[in-house]
């Protein structure tokens, strides 16, 4: 026990305290400011490439899937252009096919003969009459 009376003892053990303390601490390996600074500095370092690399690959896939979007919308407009195009050389030939001169020319319509008494029907009398 200490006897905080006797101030002889209470230095004694005080000095013991300290000797001890300064005993642990020398097997405590210090490090400097500067070891710490150049380790953080290494890390910060290492962390900004990475972030880097992570970006520039987000932003060239980002980039490269607006190109390919690019790409399929042009390869569709030019195949609806294609389509509308086609589309016009169809209505021209139906355009030409009813033509009246193409009808008159054609060889069923010049093989029909012409009625002598045309019997003309109302809409609400039977059609199949003898």
């Amino acid at each position: 026990m200490i006897n905080l009376n006797n101030p002889l003892q209470t230095h004694r053990n005080m000095s013991s305290a300290l000797a001890i303390e300064s005993n642990n601490s020398i097997n405590v390996r210090k490090r400097t400011l500067s070891q710490r600074v150049e380790v953080g500095m290494a890390s910060l370092l290492f962390t900004t490439i990475i972030l880097l690399s992570i970006i520039s690959l987000v932003y060239l896939a980002h980039a490269n899937r607006n190109a390919t979007k690019g790409y399929a919308l042009k390869n569709l407009e030019l195949r609806r252009s294609r389509l509308l195009t086609e589309n016009e050389v169809w209505d021209m030939q139906i355009a030409r096919v009813k033509a009246l001169d193409n009808i008159q020319s054609d060889p069923k319509v010049l093989s029909m003969l012409k009625a002598d008494k045309p019997m003309f029907i109302r809409g609400d009398s039977a059609i199949a009459a003898r």
